[in-house]
């Protein structure tokens, strides 16, 4: 077992300015904590932020847990936010972006093998 208050893990901020943009990350478990099947982390998109666009070989789970983002696709732009849950399909193109105002956080889970 596993228990961690959030105020104590670091955020790092994964921003490059371009593909990135005003973005933290903070790992809420690692492989030392003894979980062998996924990662569960948090991001923190600050207004005008977004992560880049992308896809990859696995599917993630999210839960949005602060303020609102817009969940880019191929073919739609949705609005989500604090209470929805959701996933991105293995191989769909994607990106989170955060037009508003305050603060966007979201949980991902992800395969452990693909950090």
């Amino acid at each position: 077992m596993y228990l961690e208050k959030l105020k104590n893990i670091k955020a790092e901020d994964v921003s490059d300015g371009k593909e990135i943009k005003k973005t933290t990350k903070r790992l809420l478990t690692k492989e030392d904590e003894g979980l062998a099947n996924s990662r569960m982390r948090l991001f923190t998109v600050e207004p005008g932020g977004h992560t880049p666009w992308h896809k990859h070989n696995w599917e993630h789970e999210n839960y949005f847990v602060k303020g609102k983002g817009v969940l880019v696709t191929e073919d739609k732009e949705l609005e989500v936010e604090a209470g929805m849950f959701g996933y991105v399909d293995s191989e769909e193109m994607h990106q989170f972006k955060n037009p508003y105002d305050e603060a966007f956080e979201f949980i991902c889970l992800i395969p452990i093998s693909n950090e």
